[in-house]
């Protein structure tokens, strides 16, 4: 019997130990067993129906694949999935999803564009948050529903491309920096941890800067900032402007331990956090509230469960309209209506 072999189908399947986690997960790191990974693989790409565009069934195997490992709760729960549900809560945290994207997309990437121009993506599903490790050893984490991707020729250029929020830590080479880019601005860096956040459907985009110096450097619009830590950098999309002001960055970047700490912020802030970490769209209906400040930390609650303990603290009434199903099987986002009492 091909023991390893049986070791990736169980991983793939869902029913696997802790062991074999262990042991795949190994693997990935080992070059010379990327040929069985990758056939494994392999097998789930071929079992997706065969028309449509590659990208649209390479969807439906890692949707698959994350549902699997991630959602199924069967009655005899392993160890690793009785240590998800402990301290996940609402956001899950995906390490084994991180794993098998880097490695499909590399596969697909490489075997259909060539390793000149191949790419591989890190997905984080909508109301999650995902721990990465990058070829270089740089770390970090992406918000619910954001993207990373870099080439897989990533160690010969440190560059990758962001869409949505990440939090980098960054391995440190003198003579070889770091940049991520975002439509809007590129960030350069040598070695640090900083936060980006660039979602094509705000109006800002964002760099903070916890420990270290990153150097931000617009596309379109021609600016050049360095920041200091502690600094945060606001890109104005429409007005195409920059403001840099001095926060305490953790306070932005504790989203990656599950932690949303406010120190004295307004509403209207508060809103865009958790509209962005619960892919939630919150809608305040008088100015007094937009400005209403709060003090507050919250541990991966639930959102109605934050929109109650909001309401406890302050007159605040609210009403929470759930998701609909839309006609392509999608869902809206869950709407919350908040209003001040009288």
């Amino acid at each position: 019997m091909d023991t390893n072999k049986e070791k990736i189908k169980r991983f793939i399947s869902g029913k696997f130990s802790f062991n074999d986690y262990l042991a795949v997960s190994d693997w990935f790191r080992q070059e010379e067993k990327q040929d069985e990974l990758r056939m494994s693989m392999e097998e789930e790409w071929s079992e997706t129906t065969s028309t449509g565009p590659d990208q649209q069934r390479l969807s439906r195997v890692l949707d698959k694949l994350h549902h699997r490992i991630n959602l199924e709760k069967p009655v005899s729960a392993t160890a690793l999935q009785r240590y998800y549900r402990l301290f996940s809560k609402v956001a899950a945290i995906l390490l084994i999803p991180a794993l098998i994207t880097i490695a499909l997309l590399a596969y697909l990437s490489t075997d259909r564009l060539g390793s000149v121009d191949a790419w591989a993506e890190i997905h984080s599903p909508i109301g999650t948050r995902t721990k990465f490790q990058l070829p270089d050893g740089t770390v970090g984490w992406l918000n619910s529903g954001s993207v990373i991707k870099y080439p897989v020729s990533f160690l010969s250029s440190r560059h990758v491309e962001v869409s949505g929020e990440a939090w980098f830590d960054v391995v440190h080479r003198e003579s070889d920096p770091f940049y991520v880019k975002t439509p809007w601005f590129q960030v350069k860096v040598l070695g640090t941890q900083f936060n980006v956040i660039s979602y094509e459907d705000e109006k800002t985009a964002e760099v903070i800067l916890e420990r270290g110096k990153v150097q931000v450097t617009g596309v379109d619009t021609k600016f050049k900032n360095t920041l200091e830590p502690d600094q945060h950098l606001v890109y104005d999309k429409s007005a195409r402007q920059t403001f840099q002001t001095r926060i305490d960055a953790k306070s932005y970047t504790s989203w990656k331990d599950g932690l949303m700490i406010f120190k004295n912020e307004p509403m209207a802030e508060i809103a865009r956090r958790l509209e962005r970490r619960y892919h939630a769209e919150i809608i305040l209906h008088s100015d007094s509230l937009k400005t209403s400040v709060f003090r507050a930390t919250f541990q991966d609650e639930d959102l109605d469960e934050i929109c109650r303990m909001l309401s406890t603290v302050a007159p605040i009434r609210y009403k929470i309209h759930e998701r609909e199903k839309r006609p392509d099987d999608t869902f809206t986002k869950t709407r919350i209506e908040m209003w001040l009492n009288n």
